[in-house]
């Protein structure tokens, strides 16, 4: 079979668009899947470790140890689910640029304390819930997955728990959480903040303060 020169131009382009929109048909669907099946497995690891977190919290609620058990527990708790050193660095602000690496390392241990000992009493109102995932939205790079939640409250309203969750450090670990919509990382850095001003912007005097609380 002869081909016509005049022609083949014409049937080259013919094929070649052909072949084209078959390879982008197949690879469309390969890769749009692929990008789902990620995004799944992302908040599928969330949802995982949300649970996880509750879990843990629930057993330290419910455990018969004294405030200070509590407290430790506490804190191997957040050492372990939630990234501190990002917290603490939110928290704080501007200031934490102008810290040296001791001064960081201090306000990240003091901070870590603090938190644990505001929290008990405030976890132990968790008392005997049951933990439900409702929905759970990836919005992608630092911000991660919000994990949110209905704590069912035995004898009370259900509460609202969201759990937002990043793996900006190479692990996903708990950012945020916010409360009936409150969230302890904003509330937290308002306190903070306004106690590094009233200690006269003195870090050392801050950190004292958040290890005497």
């Amino acid at each position: 079979m002869k081909i016509d020169p005049k022609n083949s131009k014409g049937i080259f382009s013919r094929r070649s668009f052909f072949l084209f929109s078959s390879s982008i048909l197949i690879i469309t669907p390969i890769t749009s899947f692929v990008s789902v099946y990620a995004k799944s497995s992302r908040i599928k690891k969330a949802e995982l470790l949300s649970k996880k977190i509750f879990n843990d919290i629930f057993f330290i609620i419910n455990n018969n140890q004294n405030d200070e058990n509590k407290k430790k527990s506490l804190i191997n708790l957040f050492d372990k689910y939630a990234d501190v050193p990002i917290i603490a660095r939110a928290v704080l602000g501007s200031p934490w640029r102008q810290l040296s690496q001791v001064e960081r390392s201090n306000f990240i241990n003091a901070f870590r304390l603090y938190l644990a000992k505001k929290y008990i009493a405030q976890f132990s109102e968790f008392k005997g819930a049951e933990m439900l995932i409702e929905r759970s939205r990836d919005s992608g790079g630092k911000a991660g997955i919000m994990v949110e939640t209905r704590l069912l409250m035995p004898g009370s309203a259900p509460i609202k728990v969201g759990w937002q969750v990043s793996d900006a450090s190479g692990k996903f670990k708990m950012i945020d959480v916010k409360i009936e919509g409150i969230s302890l990382l904003t509330t937290e850095r308002g306190e903070i903040r306004n106690q590094y001003s009233k200690e006269g912007r003195s870090i050392s005097k801050l950190i004292n303060s958040l290890l005497n609380y």
